[in-house]
């Protein structure tokens, strides 16, 4: 049976992670930091309170284009603080701030390196839609080993990949789910299997 899970930030408030554990959510990626300096308000008590209830958690980061790169790695590095047992972290691909062409793929693989240096070499997964990959990443090929993290709000046939991409790691199928411990709105992801052993750094 695959697993299912969520990916969450400020927007969710305070998030009861047992209620939910109990509800059957497997795994959580909770949003770290986004662009070179704006860190997500409830990061840390989200990874404290996801870790107490037993859930897998992983750390992402909304990539802009038009911040440098590098700063931008360096800081999602210093706030989430990956470590052994996590998740492995992700970066959020889905605006272009204005840049384009070949800057694109130059930018977001100097962060995707700069991070996985300090992972060891284990490759950061890609969150992104088919949509904006297909049309302003011009189908970029160049993060074909990564772990894709697609986007793709329906659950009666697979998601169609982006160029590049053979199969899919997680799957958001959802934008405006609902789940036991969080009031509102939350993202439904599932995993591509039954085990996340795979994706634990």
């Amino acid at each position: 049976m695959a697993l299912s899970g969520i990916d969450v930030s400020y927007a969710q408030g305070e998030i009861d992670w047992h209620a939910v554990r109990a509800a059957g959510v497997a795994f959580a990626f909770i949003k770290a930091t986004e662009g070179a300096g704006i860190q997500d308000a409830q990061f840390a008590r989200n990874r404290s309170a996801a870790k107490s209830a037993g859930i897998a958690k992983g750390a992402y980061h909304f990539f802009h284009f038009s911040d440098d790169p590098v700063a931008q790695a360096t800081y999602f590095l210093a706030s989430a603080k990956p470590q052994k047992g996590d998740l492995l972290p992700a970066v959020d691909v889905e605006t272009a701030d204005g840049v384009s062409g070949s800057d694109l793929v130059s930018r977001l693989s100097q962060f995707t390196s700069t991070v996985e240096q300090a992972l060891n070499g284990r490759r950061m997964i890609v969150y992104t839609n088919e949509n904006f990959w297909t049309s302003t990443m011009q189908g970029s090929d160049a993060f074909a080993g990564h772990p894709l993290w697609i986007a793709e709000y329906n659950r009666d046939r697979a998601p169609t990949l982006p160029q590049g991409w053979g199969t899919w790691t997680i799957w958001q199928h959802d934008d405006a789910g609902t789940v036991d411990g969080i009031a509102g709105a939350v993202d439904l992801d599932v995993l591509n299997g039954t085990t996340l052993k795979t994706l634990l750094l």
